[in-house]
């Protein structure tokens, strides 16, 4: 039997992610030497390298409408496995926006402390002494935090009525800390968080903790569900180059973990500062990141772009998502102005004004290609920062570009294959065991124009 130590973290459904609380719960945690691994629970590739900058270790993804039960309890042990304590932070709040039917379960807490049977803190704003009035508490939680404590002095009595009111006994508390909640809101997503606003809250939390009732809820389950391992195939390695840099890098660590399993040696490379691919990669990697403040650089940077040029043209691979998808296009659109891409993939890329957050998507593929046979249903996260415009070179061959999606938000060009939508390899066996499969060079070799 597995002794897992974990909390789930029940926050609003609204604002940062993590949440102030969240990173308090970090930060003061990390001040005592706990190894914490921090999970969210909506599988998207943003926002969380505020999580290994004050934890030390990667911030991981759970998603119940990604995994079923058995990927989630099999990518959970394997992240949290090494840590001091598990924490899974999310919204119990299961309302469905009415145009989006697949969203039901996308990003909910509440399927993965099933799953997980995971005990539960909710994290509460903290009611004012004077006019005393307990917030809301979700049903099943076994512990709250409060959120918002105004004055130390009144900790101690609002406590003491939370507990009694609530039934459920209180682990601690954050105060308002309002220039900190002010500077998380304002903070760009890849931007490192101020080391001393960190440093406030990892203070408030240890004012105000109960280490030994945190430690001691979370050693209250043991983890006897089972944990199945995936099916390994046997194979020859194979080398894969993974864009890695100030423009690229949003991975998840299980994709990553995935490929490693199924024999993938990794190797970083730098699309803004490296002439050429690593040697012998069977598979290149360009994943999110924000191409648009690094265009100009990218485009002078010929010489890799020579490099993914003479890759495809040898019949190799390419995959992308997002931002890494928008530097693949023939250009990028960024405020009016045309900045030219690598030229590989069939579209202009435009940035957007005001995108919307990720959303949750599944998408059939309409023809054949190296990720999966037409038919196979994929899902993921679509991202809103690009508007991808078709538009290829007259002088291919056409069935050699075009779209593997009814929605025009996947494209391909020979062997390479790009898209807005994330993909979490760790919960599509039948997509990362393609990635590793075998991949006999194209006949087809194109000339690459430049």
């Amino acid at each position: 039997m597995l002794l897992l130590p974990r909390l789930a973290l029940a926050t609003v459904a609204t604002g940062p992610e993590p949440s102030l609380a969240g990173l308090a719960w970090l930060a003061g945690l990390a001040e005592r030497r706990w190894r914490v691994q921090h999970f969210r629970s909506l599988a998207c590739p943003t926002g969380t390298g505020v999580v290994g900058q004050v934890s030390g270790l990667p911030g991981r993804h759970l998603d119940a409408w990604l995994m079923p039960e058995p990927v989630l309890r099999r990518l959970f042990a394997r992240g949290a496995g090494q840590s001091d304590l598990a924490v899974v932070e999310g919204s119990l709040d299961e309302t469905v926006p009415p145009r989006q039917p697949l969203c039901q379960r996308a990003g909910c807490l509440r399927p993965i402390i099933t799953a997980l049977d995971l005990p539960t803190v909710a994290v509460i704003p903290c009611p004012r002494r004077e006019a005393f009035h307990l917030p809301h508490i979700p049903e099943g939680v076994d512990a709250v935090f409060l959120d918002g404590l105004e004055s130390p002095e009144d900790f101690g009595f609002v406590r003491m009525m939370v507990s009694l009111t609530s039934k459920k006994p209180v682990l601690g508390a954050l105060e308002a800390l309002p220039e900190t909640r002010e500077a998380l809101q304002r903070m760009p997503h890849d931007w490192p968080f101020p080391e001393e606003h960190l440093a406030r809250l990892g203070a408030s939390f240890l004012r105000f903790a109960d280490l030994g009732a945190i430690r001691e809820l979370s050693w209250s389950r043991p983890s006897d569900w089972p944990i199945p391992e995936p099916a390994r195939r046997k194979a020859a390695r194979f080398r894969v180059a993974y864009a890695q840099d100030e423009a690229f890098g949003a991975y998840f660590p299980d994709t990553l973990e995935a490929l490693e399993s199924l024999g993938a040696d990794l190797v970083e490379f730098s699309p803004l500062r490296d002439e050429r691919l690593p040697e012998g990669v069977d598979l290149v990697m360009i994943g999110c990141g924000f191409a648009d403040r690094h265009a100009e650089a990218l485009a002078e940077n010929v010489s890799m772009i020579a490099a993914l040029r003479c890759h495809v043209c040898h019949g190799q691979r390419i995959y992308s998502e997002g931002g890494g998808t928008a530097y693949l296009g023939r250009s990028l659109i960024i405020d009016n102005r045309r900045i030219p891409g690598a030229g590989i993939l069939p579209f202009d890329a435009e940035l957007q004004g005001n995108p919307e957050p990720p959303a949750p998507v599944a998408r059939v593929l309409t023809r054949d290609c190296w990720i999966g046979p037409r038919g196979t249903v994929v899902r993921g996260y679509r991202s809103g920062r690009w508007r991808l415009i078709p538009g290829a070179d007259p002088l291919d061959c056409p069935s050699s570009f075009g779209s593997l999606t009814d929605e025009g938000d996947v494209f391909f060009h020979h062997h390479a294959v790009g898209g807005m939508i994330h993909l979490h390899l760790g919960a599509l066996v039948e997509v990362s065991t393609a990635f590793a499969g075998p991949h006999p060079a194209s006949l087809n070799r194109p000339t690459a124009r430049h």
